[in-house]
């Protein structure tokens, strides 16, 4: 109950700064609307709507016959980032400029259409919140708009009471991450019934649910610790959250808090290795009355960093558990450091494929009462149960497929194609998407190549003014690229600034495959060594 009136609390409080924002882009459209037409006009004269259709000519927006609605704010940013070197120069500075991507950005999150409710309100807290309506401000006063600055100073003052309130990334990533992963969870009433089994017939053990990337180990955990409230650790390696460290006390924390044991800050060496850990899960026991379990969910060791304890378990887990202590794990099907004398259950989800084909299909039947996606069916000539049957085919089982193709479907991308010619499988997508954003053309996009094989090999997330130290390009071509790839990026908000990492392992994984490094013409250690030699120079010496 405790966990639900925080999720409530904290989601109350984004939707209520996702409102301020909606209401902020209202004013700076309604401060940018003469500016930009008056510019245009100075620029173009008669032909400025002709300029403005081509500025709108690769988005979705409203443009019937002759007449264009430009009352918008995408709208107007966009005309203003397409004509930024054209009717803009000398007018706008490069700061101005750069302050309209971030606009887009923002109008972006706020307004998402592939996102789910979470997903796009987890953006607005109140220290990103307040920026933005800062950086519109900035944006109103730097072209003396007669309209809009008043009234986002004001929207500013209402969230400034909120600032005081400790980052949510340090205080509430783990619960994030649980509603992230959760959102428009199905089924796997399978894999529940083994874990309870499990627990029922075992005294005490190990219990790892293994798989193939994107097959869904995440939100299988996310939702037994959303249902059941135990203590939980999610391993993340794009945010820098898989060290043996970090898990440890990140754990010790959590069960020092909820079962009242007397250490009002955790030792010195809590964290060099697992005796601590160990010596709380004794002193919990034995405090417990007999039958009561204790378990403890940790997600994908397969992304935890391991070198600086070699020859030791995974992440110090015990070798020996006390009676009533369980360990719920995920992990790929790979040899990891794990060597106990509890005993171990093994549940390999591939070994399933009934079960999981089952609620492949009503995912996707879930996802079919989304307006745009019904809609692709229907101009496809497809009756839902056929759609359903050939997209999970074409899945293979794999739920992270299932999220990008959806996306894809829902904003227009396979507009042109039959269901027959949608990629088969994850790894297909990742190379459809590969071509088809220009990375295997003749001269290569070097820049391009750079910057997201760069946050591929990162292991956290970093913002954009620290990308563009490290590429030594134009920050307005890094934002360029960080929007043509955000489906794979994952963005996180921490004191207010937007920060990037890639989203699922998956994806590295297809970077470091053989044929797409040598065909992006590039060489991992080469990249690596850059990162190292950063590094050394400070670049991403950040908190």
């Amino acid at each position: 109950m405790a966990n639900t009136n925080q999720h409530s609390t904290e989601k109350q409080l984004l939707v209520q700064n996702h409102a301020r924002m909606g209401q902020g882009l209202i004013y700076l459209a309604q401060g940018l609307l003469p500016f930009v037409k008056e510019t245009l006009q100075r620029r173009y004269g008669n032909n400025w709507e002709t300029v403005v259709k081509n500025c709108l000519a690769d988005k979705q927006f409203h443009i019937e016959g002759d007449q264009v609605n430009i009352e918008d704010c995408q709208a107007l940013l966009q005309i203003i980032i397409k004509q930024r070197d054209e009717a803009f120069y000398n007018i706008l500075s490069r700061n101005n400029i750069s302050l309209i991507f971030d606009l887009a950005d923002i109008r972006r999150k706020w307004a998402h259409p592939r996102l789910n409710d979470w997903i796009k309100l987890k953006y607005f807290t109140s220290q990103y919140t307040y920026r933005s309506l800062d950086k519109m401000l900035q944006v109103l006063e730097a072209i003396q708009a007669k309209n809009g600055i008043g009234e986002v100073k004001q929207l500013m003052a209402e969230v400034v009471p909120l600032l005081q309130e400790k980052p949510e990334y340090e205080n509430q990533l783990q619960s994030r991450l649980i509603q992230e992963k959760t959102e428009g969870f199905v089924g796997r009433k399978f894999v529940f019934d083994a874990i309870q089994t499990f627990l029922d017939h075992q005294p005490n053990g190990y219990f790892i649910i293994e798989g193939d990337p994107g097959i869904g180990k995440s939100a299988i955990l996310a939702k037994y610790v959303e249902e059941t409230g135990c203590v939980a650790h999610f391993n993340v390696r794009s945010l820098g959250v898989n060290r043996a460290e970090k898990f440890l006390e990140s754990i010790c924390t959590q069960l020092i808090s909820r079962y009242n044991l007397p250490y009002p800050n955790l030792p010195a060496d809590a964290r060099k290795d697992g005796q601590f850990f160990a010596k709380l899960l004794d002193e919990i026991v034995s405090k417990q009355k007999s039958g009561t379990k204790l378990i403890i969910a940790v997600d994908a060791l397969d992304e935890v960093d391991h070198s600086d304890h070699s020859g030791a378990n995974i992440l110090y887990l015990p070798i020996r558990l006390p009676k009533g202590v369980y360990f719920l794990l995920t992990q790929r099907p790979i040899s990891l450091p794990l060597t106990v004398t509890t005993p171990i259950h093994r549940f390999n989800l591939m070994q399933y494929q009934a079960e999981s084909l089952a609620d492949i299909k009503t995912y996707i039947w879930e996802a079919l009462k989304r307006p745009q996606l019904n809609a692709w069916v229907q101009n496809q000539g497809l009756t839902e149960e056929n759609f359903i049957t050939e997209l999970a085919d074409k899945s293979e089982n794999n739920f992270m497929y299932l999220r990008y193709i959806l996306a894809d479907i829902e904003i227009g991308k396979y507009q042109d194609l039959t269901i027959n010619q949608l990629p088969q499988g994850l790894q297909a997508y990742y190379e459809d998407h590969w071509r088809q954003m220009g990375m295997m053309t003749k001269p290569l996009p070097r820049t391009k190549i750079k910057i997201v094989y760069i946050l591929s090999e990162l292991r956290e997330t970093v913002s954009r003014d620290l990308i563009v130290d490290f590429v030594k390009e134009d920050a307005l071509t890094i934002q360029e690229v960080l929007e043509e790839w955000e489906q794979f990026f994952r963005e996180e908000v921490i004191g207010g600034e937007t920060r990037y990492g890639i989203y699922h392992q998956s994806f590295c994984d297809f970077l470091a495959r053989k044929d797409i490094v040598q065909a992006a013409g590039v060489t991992l250690s080469g990249i690596n060594a850059q990162i190292a030699d950063n590094l050394i120079g400070g670049i991403f010496g950040h908190g």
